[in-house]
């Protein structure tokens, strides 16, 4: 997935079809990420960066010349993380690898579970038995994904958060930006952004978003600094089932 965000505004080029080509471009300098990998569209126009994870795996490769190519898989509706491109080449050869045994293994398990459903619906007398098998089964998946859940969250940065580090008051900044200050996702800049009072300029072009920017206040920074100074709170499988 690429993160639409252009960086000429003023251009009217149109959004990005399916089968279009992309240029992947490696950004060794990129101040948050050394194997950080920029995607151009029209040669002039970059939507944004490669996921963190993929960058990961494919930076070596493109470093040691290994060819990658990459298309438009889906443009997507204009927000944030909303399109899809698709990789080709021996640099993701090994990526596609883990996805396609991660997937069949995935396979494998549903099939391995609804085969023992099946059976112990065959078998007499088994409503009651077959109920309470599908209980734990819903159980189980939600264990998995409270699992990852607490997995993902318990790599986010330590908390609280240098106060320093927010942006000083009077500033007009983009969302990006407040986002970035305290580890939260653009969307949530926006709810603390409209909780301080704030009001949110948003810079349209053509079908979707260019840029969305606030005014720093006294009121934002507090707000900011509360929620950052909260605890992640830890997902239970009895919120899932």
């Amino acid at each position: 997935m690429l993160r639409l965000r252009p960086d000429r505004p003023g251009r009217r080029a149109g959004p990005p079809r399916a089968g279009d080509r992309l240029v992947l471009v490696r950004a060794p300098d990129n101040e948050y990420d050394p194997r950080a990998v920029e995607v151009w569209w029209r040669n002039d126009i970059r939507l944004g960066h490669l996921p963190r994870g993929v960058a990961r795996e494919v930076a070596p490769q493109m470093d040691a010349g290994v060819p990658l190519r990459a298309y438009v898989a889906d443009a997507g509706d204009g927000s944030a993380w909303s399109a899809r491109a698709l990789l080709v080449g021996p640099a993701v050869a090994e990526l596609h690898g883990k996805l396609i045994k991660h997937a069949v293994a995935q396979a494998l398990e549903e099939w391995r579970w609804s085969e023992k459903l099946a059976e112990m619906r065959r078998e007499g007398d088994s409503r009651a038995r077959a109920a309470r098998f599908e209980e734990r089964l819903k159980r189980a998946r939600a264990a998995r994904l409270a699992q990852a859940v607490n997995t993902f969250v318990a790599q986010l940065p330590p908390e609280p958060i240098d106060e320093a580090r927010l942006p000083e008051a009077g500033r007009c900044i983009e969302l990006f930006d407040i986002a970035h200050a305290v580890g939260c996702s653009r969307s949530t800049a926006r709810r603390l952004a409209e909780r301080a009072g704030a009001r949110v300029e948003v810079s349209m072009r053509g079908w979707y978003a260019a840029s969305s920017t606030v005014v720093v206040t006294d009121e934002l920074r507090a707000v900011l600094a509360e929620w950052a100074a909260r605890p992640r709170r830890r997902v239970t499988v009895a919120e899932l089932v």
